[in-house]
């Protein structure tokens, strides 16, 4: 399925998404009628109208990632797998993408009959593999060698959490017995109880953009959006609680569990909140390494125009079209990096380069480059 560039319209809609607030009852702000999202292990997601999902993307809030991910792990093992997964549309219609892998080929089927704006048709692609791609701000899984689509290619589904693109993100996590420690990025204060008579209070806290890049991806793989499983009772005595509070956009999200909770929700968020509060006792770097991450588009000179956290498949769309289109047309990130030695590189290798300073400018920013290498061919991964 072809991306919609310019897609102004769905990032309105999922900023209005986000801002939502939760209620006391932690429903999912932006579950639709007939669909209820739950991470709970033993329950898969529920869509009017269709039976087995699997895996559910609600407009970027996506449901069964586990499922996408043991997929790709049996077919790099060979074993034999269905999966089946519902994609809502802006609408809130469900389309309905079936993979079933059997002796090397995947067979792709895709199902709009219920799309109440599109083909209304069931069309299956052959493909020889999948391809599990990992960027700093996305994951994608891609179908290669396929009898029909861009570039014998299909993007099946992707998972992005570009921290860069939400206006507003900071926390609030309590843990404790009684929940008497404390890390708050939005006060910039961290409080811990030492002992029954003294407690420490940090100010001016701040913790860098790596690592809250980091928190919110945990936060996008656990479906933090979605309506989750989460325990505070148990036999445990030597278990804590936890309370986190999420800020994103101009809503937030509240959570409370004990770290007894050995449910898939509640491993997750504990694992979760245990990052947080391990580098909230490390010493945070104030000008940390700048590392991007993307393919090559263009070789001028000594400058080469990359498309940052690209997949191949975005390569693939974008390398002949951008030669003629504005970059602003795309809601991607571009970057023109200088000082390098461009007989090094070629357009279509996949680079990951340490800025020197700062980035200026946007769309495309502009870097000199201390240090860059090529990462491994995608090709290579492909089972």
């Amino acid at each position: 399925m072809k991306k919609l560039y310019c897609s102004f319209l769905l990032l309105t809609f999922l900023f209005i998404l986000t801002a939502c607030n939760a209620s006391d009852e932690g429903k999912n702000p932006i579950d639709k009628e007939g669909s209820h999202a739950t991470s709970n292990d033993n329950v898969k997601p529920s869509v009017k109208g269709v039976k087995n999902v699997d895996v559910l993307n609600t407009h970027g809030s996506i449901e069964g990632v586990e499922r996408m991910k043991n997929f790709y792990d049996n077919l790099q093992n060979g074993i034999s797998s269905d999966l089946r997964i519902v994609h809502y549309t802006i609408e809130g219609d469900p389309i309905v993408t079936d993979l079933n892998y059997k002796e090397d080929t995947i067979k792709v089927t895709y199902d709009s009959t219920r799309d109440k704006f599109g083909s209304g048709k069931i069309t299956t692609v052959i493909c020889n593999n999948l391809l599990e791609e990992v960027n700093p701000t996305n994951t994608s899984y891609i179908a290669t060698g396929c009898s029909d689509g861009f570039f014998g290619m299909d993007e099946i589904l992707e998972i992005e959490y570009n921290l860069a693109r939400q206006d507003l993100f900071e926390l609030e996590l309590k843990y404790g017995e009684k929940l008497e420690n404390e890390v708050n990025t939005k006060t910039e204060e961290v409080t811990k109880v030492i002992n029954s008579k003294e407690t420490r209070t940090t100010s001016d806290f701040q913790l860098s953009t790596q690592v809250k890049q980091e928190v919110f991806k945990r936060l996008v793989m656990a479906n933090y959006l979605g309506d989750l499983d989460l325990k505070t009772t148990c036999q445990s005595e030597e278990s804590r609680d936890y309370y986190l509070k999420v800020y994103i956009n101009g809503g937030d999200r509240e959570y409370h569990w004990s770290s007894c909770d050995q449910g898939s929700d509640g491993v997750k968020f504990t694992e979760i909140a245990e990052y947080v509060i391990m580098q909230s006792e490390m010493e945070q770097t104030e000008n940390p390494e700048t590392v991007i991450q993307g393919y090559i588009l263009q070789v001028k000179d000594d400058t080469l125009l990359v498309g940052v956290d690209l997949n191949i498949f975005d390569y693939e769309l974008l390398k002949d079209e951008i030669q003629n289109t504005e970059l602003d047309a795309y809601v991607f990130d571009f970057i023109s990096l200088e000082g390098v030695n461009t007989e090094e590189f070629k357009i279509g290798d996949k680079i990951e380069a340490v800025i020197k300073g700062s980035i200026t400018g946007s769309n495309p920013g502009r870097a000199k480059v201390e240090e860059m290498k090529k990462q491994q061919p995608v090709e290579s991964i492909v089972p």
